[in-house]
């Protein structure tokens, strides 16, 4: 008999990007998508979930807190690229250093590269995605509010 492995429960929230009604917006639900999408790959990384608990006392909760942290420090560069004011967004390893003072340098270029993949990841899916977060991205975002994505 094989045992397959419950697949990792998120931690990341939606309630992680808004403080009121109107901080709904489809932006923030963009990285919230973001915040999952990369919470999602480290937490399939297991030999990286092991080693953040071991060198750095991480654990679920924490790395929930970096993903969150990490979307949020976007806001500025994804509006900046929107407004063509860069040509590309930054994947930069300082606010996960912040995040996480306590990480070594490995551990930091790994998250990096989850951080990385997990924006490749939701570039790809929004060219599909009929919401529009990121053209209409002051837009009221209904999924907030969507009882689906309650515990």
């Amino acid at each position: 008999m094989t045992s397959r492995a419950a697949a990792p429960r998120h931690r990341v929230k939606p309630e992680d990007f808004y403080r009121s009604d109107a901080e709904k917006t489809k932006l923030n639900w963009l990285l919230y998508e973001y915040a999952l999408e990369m919470e999602s790959g480290i937490l399939h990384d297991r030999e990286l979930v092991a080693d953040l608990r071991a060198e750095a006392g991480v654990d679920g909760d924490a790395i929930a807190r970096v993903c969150v942290a990490y979307a949020k420090s976007l806001r500025r560069e994804i509006l900046d690229r929107l407004e063509n004011r860069n040509e590309a967004i930054r994947i930069g390893y300082e606010p996960l250093e912040k995040a996480l003072p306590e990480a070594t340098d490995d551990l930091v270029d790994r998250l990096l590269n989850h951080a990385a993949e997990a924006w490749d990841s939701l570039v790809e899916a929004c060219a599909e995605c009929p919401t529009r977060c990121a053209s209409e991205r002051d837009a009221p975002a209904p999924m907030f509010d969507d009882p689906e994505f309650r515990d």
